[in-house]
């Protein structure tokens, strides 16, 4: 065998063991969630983490770091070496409202992240007591122009998507009603249900018990289109006239920036994979959420329609974290 054809073959035994040990995945990879467990979002996370798991051939394990209004877990993926064994799971508001909530945020928003894939949008819908004089979206206007400020409505936290909705729903409209922030939308509804406050705009998965129950009613979808969970409820848009609104919560999936493309390639396709299935529709539909399944590009044009839409709000409003 000649010299050199030799040492191109000896060359190459020796380097596929190395290629082996350094592909990727070869170890546990930790997804960091902003969200409490056993919330919607946590059992979403962990539902995606599973299906990336069994893809991928090892764990996913989820890593709840839950406070400062998403920013601590966000925070720790931004600081995460890029090499693909750190994800984060998170919702519109790190990348939206968020940075323009708080008076400074340890991270960068769009530096500092790979998009990867949209995995499901929450919708939320305008509801009120069974018992409300409001019949309809319309019925709920009248009523709080007639009365300023005396409809209250709650939410589960200043700058959340319920609250920034409802102050997109007042402005689009022209009347006021009172904010009442609570820290979850539970006992929000305790108080909707004894009379103390009188809207909220939030999701089925707390407030789908009330719902079939008859305790309380769906006014409105604040989406752009009806909802298949309710679809005899109209929109906003065709409730109110307000052209464009959307107020619905999303979940995506990013990595630190830097994550070698052939990894973020990876990662995309296999979210999209598993999110075409009836077994994810089928999953998601059951804590009130409806797959998505974009790539990178669609989520970057999600955010900064996003941003479009709340920052200008926020600003207006004069609404602060703390």
């Amino acid at each position: 065998m000649p010299r050199l054809t030799r040492r191109l073959l000896l060359g190459s035994l020796v380097a596929t063991p190395a290629l082996a040990q350094t592909a990727w995945p070869n170890r546990p990879i930790r997804l960091l969630v902003p969200f409490p467990g056993g919330g919607g979002a946590d059992v979403t996370a962990r539902l995606l983490a599973t299906q990336l798991g069994t893809a991928l051939g090892q764990p996913v394990v989820v890593d709840n770091r839950p406070g400062g209004s998403t920013v601590i877990a966000a925070e720790a993926a931004a600081r995460a070496a890029p090499d693909g064994y750190t994800l984060l799971f998170a919702s519109g508001a790190t990348f939206s409202s968020v940075p323009a909530l708080l008076p400074s945020i340890p991270y960068d928003p769009d530096r500092d992240f790979a998009p990867l894939a949209l995995v499901s949008r929450l919708p939320f819908f305008v509801f009120v007591p069974a018992r409300s004089e409001a019949r309809d979206l319309q019925g709920l206007l009248a009523l709080a122009k007639a009365r300023p400020g005396a409809i209250s409505y709650g939410t589960n936290g200043i700058g959340t998507i319920g609250h920034l909705g409802m102050e997109l729903l007042c402005r689009g409209a022209g009347v006021e009603m009172t904010h009442v922030p609570y820290r979850a939308f539970g006992p929000a509804l305790t108080d909707m249900l004894a009379g103390r406050i009188q809207v909220i705009m939030g999701d089925l998965t707390v407030m789908g018990g009330a719902l079939r129950a008859g305790e309380i009613r769906a006014l409105a979808a604040a989406q752009p289109e009806r909802s298949e969970f309710l679809p005899e409820v109209p929109t906003v848009v065709e409730a109110a006239g307000l052209a464009g609104f959307d107020a619905s919560a999303w979940f995506a999936l990013f990595g630190p920036a830097g994550v070698p493309a052939p990894i973020q390639a990876r990662l995309t396709a296999t979210v999209q994979d598993w999110l075409r299935t009836a077994e994810a529709r089928e999953a998601l539909a059951k804590i009130g959420q409806v797959p998505l399944g974009g790539g990178p590009e669609a989520l970057r044009a999600l955010i900064v329609a996003e941003r479009t839409r709340l920052v200008g709000l926020i600003r207006a409003a004069g609404i602060r974290l703390e």
